[in-house]
């Protein structure tokens, strides 16, 4: 990896070696990347920018045929296609000004203009690697929830189902399927991720269990599945009570001796979120001022909601 190179530019920028002059490029950015998607032209741009000096560095890529590079089949999906100079363009360029003001942007500020602009010719090549991480934001940590170690290929074999629905409970809303989200049942008191301090309502119940709540589909003991202690089947357990009995105040699904049961209200629909890393690899690389062998452009980083369509 060559990061930091002096170059004498005779004739490229009219400089002099022999007066002394050496024009610096220093290809050490941060390495965070951001995204153009222009559906239109048909293209990604993924880019990173610096000022002081204004430069960017960014590969041009067709949007047809690479949209698993962010919607990957596997996790640590790798994928490597060629630079070309053409459909395939990997560029380091220098501004007169911000080159945010004019990358990207549909109209460009006034004012700034590429001052040069090198390419990678033929033979060179970007590797993607893909990576994700799935998560039901309950609060409760996904290491707590039983998901287990990753499998060479990404994924987590192992991982934990409370209730069988066939999603594990780290991508799991709503763990014992009792139709409460796992974050309304007091899973993690106090806010570290850890859930040994959950709840666990009917543990001195006289027909109670050692289950926390959020992974018990009776919570109060009696018999009767919290989920069909929904007295008006509207898919809410907490505005259910028994007026009648001798604890009004407390919600049916938490009140032991109100035992009656009710046609359960319509399921909520599972969610979880996918953070997905993208790390680029530029090899092989000549921009007639600079040869990388092999240089990390970056990552760039997004988050999606599964299902997609929910």
């Amino acid at each position: 990896m060559r990061q930091l190179l002096y170059i004498c530019l005779i004739g490229l920028l009219a400089l002099s070696c022999d007066d002394g002059d050496v024009f610096e490029v220093n290809l050490e950015f941060d390495q965070t990347l951001e995204l153009c998607l222009d559906a239109n032209v048909g293209d990604y741009l993924l880019y990173d920018t610096k000022v002081d000096p204004n430069e960017s560095l960014s590969l041009l890529f067709p949007i047809a045929g690479n949209d698993d590079i962010f919607n990957p089949p596997s996790n640590n999906y790798e994928k490597t296609i060629p630079i070309n100079g053409t459909s395939t363009m990997f560029n380091y360029r220098t501004y007169s000004g911000d080159p945010n003001d004019l990358i990207c942007q549909i109209i460009p500020n006034p004012g700034t203009t590429i001052t040069n602009d090198y390419a990678a010719g033929s033979g060179a090549e970007a590797k993607f690697v893909t990576s994700f991480d799935d998560d039901d934001e309950d609060g409760i940590l996904s290491e707590f929830e039983g998901r287990g170690a990753q499998a060479a290929d990404g994924t987590y074999p192992d991982a934990i189902d409370t209730d069988g629905d066939g999603i594990p409970d780290y991508i799991d809303q709503d763990d014992d399927n009792d139709n409460i989200l796992t974050i309304n049942e007091n899973a993690d008191p106090d806010g570290d991720g850890d859930p040994s301090d959950a709840v666990n309502t009917d543990l001195n119940f006289t027909n109670g269990d050692t289950k926390p709540n959020y992974l018990d589909n009776d919570d109060d003991g009696d018999g009767v599945p919290t989920i069909n202690e929904d007295e008006n089947s509207n898919s809410s357990l907490t505005d259910d009570f028994d007026e009648t009995g001798t604890d009004p105040n407390t919600a049916r699904y938490l009140n032991p001796n109100a035992a009656e049961s009710f046609t359960a209200g319509e399921m909520s629909e599972n969610e979880y979120t996918r953070t997905i890393v993208v790390t680029v690899d530029i090899m092989n690389a000549n921009i007639s001022i600079a040869s990388i062998d092999d240089q990390t452009l970056g990552t760039y980083t997004f988050t999606i909601t599964l299902p997609e369509d929910n």
